[in-house]
């Protein structure tokens, strides 16, 4: 029998054709939220004639339930049933299975895999496959186009709203929207792409070599005892990581926001945690075709008039204030316990967490029992979910839990990031060392739990207006990752999300006055950060009634790119991920950083800031936060 030449293109599920929906304790697929363009993109491929399959990793799934997922979403018609491969990516072996099952065992290279992990796209290229990092490049190098990183920069003065879509009618997949009035944009481009950017009058700087995306991963690392001493002061720490002959050539480029580093498949990001690092040291640029809509338009938008100040706010009710009472600091300080590994997690007493850090197999357990605890606390009442995601060849997993609303299909978020670290500590093994996080997030945690349990309580009596989501974010302190696949996902759909109120290190105060910080900054849009401050300045109003002991909070925006004007927090949590795709959100957390005004209280960081000995919170003050931030969520939930 002749083999087949017709190319075969392969697309991993999960973040490449969609966001998937998992249920918890099955761990079956239960959606896939499809990404916008695939249905355009396998169209576009069956009628080339090429035929399309599938490789990816189900777990204890089956195929059948599969099928049934991919036929709800009315993409199934797209592949040949004999080319949905499933296992494992973490060798080449599926690979070179699957150019078997094509029937093109001696011509490996009429394959082609669409993911987007690195790790997994290099096991392609060992069994001698082509690849591409997303669906929107597959046209381009099946024709033989090639790839690479550039930076785009916009004229100021231009419509935002016309220049972004004369760069969405070509093969460029965004990665990064920077710059005042967001300007200056990071992409995927074909070389034709980039040259047909230069004719037409952007400002294009070509960064690395041809084809580097199809290997790499683009992180943004921040180098802030650089920034702290300013220019010409030599106290960078680049120079301690990047200067050997192979590392020195990932470095694409530097700027004021830090170094764009492309990492090679197999290499992490875990290695290269500059000193004085803040919050959001690294930040890992993900695909995502959203970030070329222009801010304050498309669907996501529709309900940015919700968020008007109102000429007079609510106030929460006496029965409110009673049951938002029962956020207490023993309630807080249990879930700690259990998170940072004080006492054990299960009721038998036979498991106890070392660490949350991805690298560390108790990363997984954590996520486990938050999901049983948001269960346990919801029962009916609460809807949870897993969304799962690679990074670096793992599978992690979001955890969202929802309150469902009585009138609107409009959300309130209230979230915080699951993951730890000690990577500020000497000789820290992510795998095996403790990372107790107790601070830096159980605390965040504890809170959203803690909420959950109480808003349960309040819509037992009269269900809120709009739904509320409790999500916990996985692999922050690797780039804010989990938050970025999450927003790309809700964002892809549409999600009618009015608020973010996310909680990032809400427990640490030991000298007066009991000061706390809201962030909202984020220069690459006045629109995103004005709907922004409405959730801090509400969050200021609740406070003065439901916390009055937390004085003053401190509310950071963001005038210019000057230092001393920008937001320190500005693109550093996970409320960054929604500010990127249009979303109003907040960070908010202790009396981390300097200011805002020159009277401010004195900043009060964490010493232990991603050390082994990050266990002390003050579980009074955690809960003050947890209350203040419930209260603004329920009424802004109400409104």
């Amino acid at each position: 029998m002749s083999e087949i030449t017709a190319p075969t293109v392969f697309f991993d599920i999960g973040d490449t054709l969609g966001t998937a929906r998992i249920s918890p304790l099955s761990h079956h697929l239960e959606g896939l939220d499809v990404y916008p363009y695939v249905a355009d993109v396998l169209s576009q491929l069956r009628d080339s004639g090429v035929r399309i399959g599938i490789i990816s990793n189900i777990g204890d799934d089956t195929p059948e339930n599969v099928k049934r997922v991919l036929e709800a979403c009315k993409i199934y018609e797209f592949f040949d049933p004999h080319l949905l491969i499933y296992g494992p990516k973490d060798s080449s072996e599926i690979f070179e299975r699957a150019a078997r099952q094509a029937g093109h065992s001696d011509s490996p290279n009429q394959c082609l895999f669409v993911g987007e992990d690195s790790q997994e796209r290099s096991y392609a290229i060992q069994a001698g496959w082509r690849v591409v990092p997303h669906p929107c490049l597959v046209l381009e190098v099946l024709n033989g186009s090639h790839l690479r990183y550039i930076r785009v920069t916009a004229p100021s003065d231009e419509s935002e709203k016309r220049w972004r879509q004369v760069m969405k009618a070509l093969p460029v997949v965004p990665l990064y929207v920077t710059g005042e009035r967001g300007t200056k944009v990071y992409v995927i481009a074909t070389t034709g792409a980039a040259a047909r950017l230069d004719d037409l009058g952007f400002e294009v700087d070509r960064l690395g070599i041809e084809d580097q995306p199809l290997t790499t991963e683009l992180y943004l690392l921040r180098d802030d005892r650089q920034t702290r001493t300013g220019f010409l002061a030599a106290e960078g720490h680049s120079a301690h990581f990047f200067t050997k002959d192979e590392e020195s050539k990932w470095v694409l480029s530097s700027s004021s926001e830090g170094l764009y580093v492309a990492f090679p498949a197999g290499r992490s990001v875990e290695g290269y945690h500059f000193e004085e690092a803040y919050h959001g040291h690294n930040l890992k640029l993900l695909p995502d075709m959203s970030l070329l809509e222009p801010f304050g338009e498309g669907n996501n938008q529709r309900t940015a008039s919700f968020l008007e100040i109102p000429k007079q706010e609510p106030s929460l009710t006496l029965e409110e204030l009673e049951k938002l009472g029962k956020i207490t600091p023993e309630v807080i300080n249990t879930y700690l316990d259990r998170y940072s590994g004080i006492k054990p997690l299960d009721a038998t007493g036979q498991i106890r967490i070392k660490s949350r850090h991805i690298q560390n197999p108790d990363n997984a357990v954590a996520t486990e029992a938050l999901a049983r605890d948001f269960m346990e606390i919801g029962g009916d009442s609460l809807t949870v979910r897993l969304y799962p995601f690679i990074h670096e060849g793992r599978l992690l997993h979001n955890v969202e839990a929802q309150l469902r609303g009585s009138e609107s299909d409009e959300l309130v978020l209230i979230t915080a990031h699951l993951d730890s670290t000690a990577a500020s500590s000497d000789h820290f093994d992510p795998q095996t060392d403790i990372a107790p996080g107790r601070d830096d997030d159980a605390s965040g945690v504890a809170a959203v739990l803690a909420i959950a349990s109480v808003m349960k309580e309040l819509a037992a009596v009269k269900p809120p207006k709009r739904s509320i989501r409790f999500v916990l974010f996985n692999a922050e302190e690797h780039g804010l990752i989990g938050s970025k696949t999450y927003a790309r996902g809700q964002a892809a759909i549409a999600a009618p999300i009015v608020a973010v109120y996310q909680m990032d290190m809400i427990g640490y105060n030991v000298n007066p006055p009991r000061s706390f910080e809201v962030h909202v900054g984020y220069l690459p849009s006045k629109d995103v950060q004005d709907r922004s401050l409405v959730l801090a300045e509400r969050l200021g109003k609740v406070t003065k009634q439901i916390s009055p002991e937390l004085q003053p909070l401190q509310i950071y925006t963001s005038k210019s790119w000057l230092d001393k004007d920008t937001d320190p927090a500005e693109g550093r949590s996970d409320h960054a991920s929604f500010h990127e795709r249009g979303y109003a959100a907040c960070v908010v957390s202790e009396d981390f950083f300097a200011g805002p005004l020159l009277d401010s209280p004195a900043a009060e960081a964490n010493p232990n800031y991603h050390m082994r000995t990050d266990t002390f919170v003050d579980t009074e003050y955690a809960t003050d936060i947890a209350r203040a931030i419930a209260g603004a969520a329920w009424v802004t939930a109400n409104l």
